[in-house]
């Protein structure tokens, strides 16, 4: 095993280096006329940051393995150079600083040349990192970055022995809602020690969608068993490892695991999100605000959208809902005209307001400015003593607002 792990570092290492001179060569046309390592890494974050990004966590994790290994009084295994140390070991970085290349490139310098050089580069470097970044962060605005004071029961609970790997699929699901470096580093370890192929699988491309791509995917042979027991190897091997189970992405699953599964009754918000589907991109700009307060928050976008599909709503869509809103200890109430003409809105706050849960209000404008104070919500324009008669489902395919 230990030759198997040292074999792929080196592939990894031999992979960065690769690709680094690959990078390097096609910067040698944007360096000024005078230029030295500084200039170099300054140009690597400007026209490649994201692959930058991830030699330098590669080095983390790398590191990280060797530290633990220390900690277990074992000898170190990876010992990987720093990204500076890798890019100076590069031929071609080696041949861009001799004395005669520096010479020739000062006395062939034209200000001309270079900056159409640049001009042209950044043209070409500009949309491919645009549209990366843009992918990034549309799979995080799926989470939110925040970490709940459940997340260690979540993580506590996927690690029991006594877990089966149905329960672990729902239990990853869940984590990753979160983005946050506790969920990151689980994740990380998961690629690294999960036995089982399809939640080793579901770990390492979920932080791929984030742009984490530090830990590599191993093949189930190369794998360690994590157990001594030659029965529990046993099964482990022969069963535990092929696994393979898929949720039922409908409302009634997700009503059914509300009422019988751990991590799913271990649950709490701080804010459940009363709102209209309209108002999307401003209410991610609020769940945005509320988390660097530190605010875990309920939107059905967010924390249901594998079941709460739109054209499933059903009377298991309200218990859902009805649900979250009892494990959320205050309401928001983002205000707009759809909102306030919403009947789910409606419902929402109802059964809020007779459960004596806070209601606060922020209205739309306010976020489109940028002003994101709430306060409690004195007007009860929605009260109706009623509610539950409110008709939700007059079309199979009526969307939720």
């Amino acid at each position: 095993m230990a030759s198997y792990t040292k074999h792929m570092y080196c592939k990894d290492i031999d992979n960065i280096k690769k690709e680094l001179s690959k990078i390097l060569k096609t910067l040698v046309p944007v360096l000024p006329q005078n230029y030295n390592c500084d200039t170099i890494v300054q140009l690597l974050q400007e026209y490649y940051p994201l692959e930058w990004q991830l030699i330098n966590e590669k080095y983390e994790y790398y590191s990280i393995k060797d530290k633990s290994l220390v900690r277990f009084e074992k000898k170190k295994r990876y010992s990987m150079s720093t990204p500076l140390s890798l890019l100076q070991s590069l031929d071609i970085y080696n041949r861009i600083f001799s004395k005669q290349y520096v010479d020739d490139h000062i006395a062939s310098f034209s200000s001309e040349t270079y900056l159409e050089n640049v001009r042209k580069f950044t043209a070409l470097r500009s949309p491919k990192i645009k549209s990366r970044i843009d992918k990034l962060e549309q799979a995080k605005k799926k989470a939110q970055a925040v970490e709940p004071a459940f997340l260690d029961a979540l993580i506590g609970l996927y690690n029991r022995k006594t877990t089966s790997q149905k329960d672990r699929i729902y239990i990853l699901l869940e984590l990753e809602k979160y983005y946050c470096p506790k969920v990151i580093k689980f994740l990380c370890k998961n690629v690294d020690t999960e036995y089982n192929r399809q939640l080793r699988e579901l770990s390492f491309y979920h932080l791929q969608s984030w742009g984490h791509f530090s830990a590599p995917l191993r093949r189930q042979k190369y794998m360690r068993i994590p157990s001594k027991n030659k029965k529990r190897r046993k099964y482990l091997k022969s069963i535990y490892a092929n696994e393979r189970f898929n949720i039922k992405a409908i409302p009634e699953e997700l009503e059914y695991r509300i009422e019988n599964s751990k991590e799913q009754l271990i649950k709490s918000f701080d804010f459940f999100i009363s709102h209209s589907s309209n108002d999307y991109s401003l209410v991610q700009r609020l769940i945005q605000n509320l988390n660097e307060k530190n605010c875990n928050v309920y939107c059905d976008w967010i924390n249901d959208t594998d079941y709460l599909k739109r054209k499933l709503v059903c009377e298991a869509t309200l218990r859902v809902i009805e649900k979250r809103i009892e494990q959320s200890k205050s309401i928001m109430f983002v205000g707009s005209q759809y909102s306030y003409n919403s009947k789910w809105v409606k419902y929402e706050l109802n059964y809020a307001y007779s459960l004596r849960k806070p209601i606060y209000i922020v209205n739309v404008d306010a976020i489109a400015e940028g002003k994101f104070s709430y306060e409690p919500c004195t007007d009860i324009w929605f009260f109706n003593e009623n509610y539950k008669n409110i008709q939700l489902f007059e079309d199979r395919q009526q969307v939720v607002n």
